[in-house]
């Protein structure tokens, strides 16, 4: 096969679905990233997997829209308003069956299947860790092949992979990506894990990443132990949040990522719609409202299905993105020499610090930073005093 560059390989683990010898195994690095490993002596050399590489191919602009769940409950439950929910219904209402990112018993993020309406919960909410793929692809293929419809969601690249892995379009297949800032390492989540059990005392029973309190803006992490416990902080304030907006666990081929396109490969897209308020104040209570870009035709055909269960309001395309660069581009990061130092740094010490010690080290900035900045604040006070 011919060797994907390791800062644009994603992990989709398309390689290693369709590897007819089952010669690639996807197996973490020493950041905890999966990345396909070959078994030299096993590979006969039909470059399948080189072939459907979706790092290495490229798609007319989306309709977008506001949406609101008019279910109050799901809409608590659920990250911004609650549209995923909806579509997942709509898919299993006709037989069918979803795929999404789940925890584990481990609270390792992990895709999985689910067929009933009850099920759809274990997907609800954003989990920022790269989840584990699995046989799900696999197993997405073998219920198509059976006639039955399938929701597959997961970040642009897992939806490139899977269309990647199935070299083929399924009428009955509809993919749900969502406007993605960057997947942090999965090591990474699991010290925290750890990190944050060991502090309770106690296991978790439930983490929400951006829990409503009750308001959308601003959300916190929100961990509840076995011991009846309760740890919340607000985003600014949580140690994994702070290293995850940081993007200093962030993947490598995130930096470089080929997905960040309004011509995507999924049929809709979904997100926060940050920046509501002012676009469409009428679709604004801090409760949380979902963009949604409808990216083909299968997808203007189910939204156009699911309309009753949800409040709508069309808006401009422009308007849509302005609030939500994630779609088109990488967030930009001023010193990025700076960067790629701290992140080799944060690392090579994340099996030695304290979880702890490895953020306030690596992410909060030195006491000598904080000084500067607020001297500089002082100073422009007194010039703008002095001007007026």
């Amino acid at each position: 096969m011919t060797s994907v560059a390791k800062e644009y390989c994603t992990g989709c683990s398309a390689c290693y679905s369709i590897c007819p010898n089952n010669c690639i195994q996807m197996k973490p690095d020493n950041e905890g990233f999966l990345y396909p490993e070959i078994d030299t002596k096993k590979c006969i050399h039909c470059n399948v997997c080189t072939e459907i590489c979706p790092a290495l191919n490229k798609r007319e602009y989306p309709s977008a829209f506001a949406v609101i769940n008019n279910d109050e409950h799901i809409r608590s439950e659920s990250t911004s308003g609650g549209i995923f929910s909806i579509l997942a219904e709509a898919i299993i209402e006709q037989n069918g069956v979803v795929f999404g990112a789940k925890f584990d018993n481990d609270f390792v993020v992990v895709h999985g299947s689910v067929d009933t309406v009850e099920g759809i919960g274990v997907f609800r909410g954003s989990k920022y860790v790269q989840s584990v793929i699995g046989e799900t692809f696999k197993e997405c293929k073998n219920n198509l092949d059976n006639g039955k419809k399938v929701l597959f969601s997961g970040t642009p690249c897992q939806i490139g992979g899977l269309k990647a892995y199935l070299q083929k379009e399924y009428e009955k297949l509809l993919c749900v990506d969502l406007i993605c800032m960057s997947v942090p390492s999965p090591k990474v989540w699991k010290k925290y894990v750890e990190y944050k059990t060991k502090a309770s005392g106690s296991r978790p029973k439930t983490i929400a990443f951006r829990y409503k309190n009750p308001n959308w803006q601003p959300s916190s992490m929100r961990i509840e132990f076995e011991n009846n416990t309760v740890y919340t902080a607000a985003s600014n304030k949580d140690y994994y949040l702070r290293i995850f907006s940081s993007e200093i666990c962030t993947r490598k081929s995130c930096f470089h990522c080929n997905f960040r396109t309004l011509k995507r490969q999924s049929d809709i897209t979904i997100a926060d719609f940050w920046g509501i308020e002012q676009i469409c104040p009428e679709m604004y209570d801090n409760k949380g409202t979902s963009l949604v870009l409808l990216n083909s035709s299968k997808g203007h055909e189910l939204f156009q299905k699911i309309k009753g269960k949800c409040k709508i309001k069309e808006t401009d395309i422009e308007d849509a993105i302005k609030h939500n660069q994630c779609a088109i581009r990488s967030r930009e990061i001023q010193n990025k020499q700076s960067m790629n130092k701290k992140r080799q740094k944060a690392f090579a010490y994340l099996d030695i610090l304290p979880f702890d010690r490895l953020v306030k080290r690596y992410i909060y900035d030195s006491v000598a930073i904080r000084s500067y900045r607020f001297i500089r604040r002082c100073l422009g006070k007194i010039k703008r005093s002095i001007i007026k």
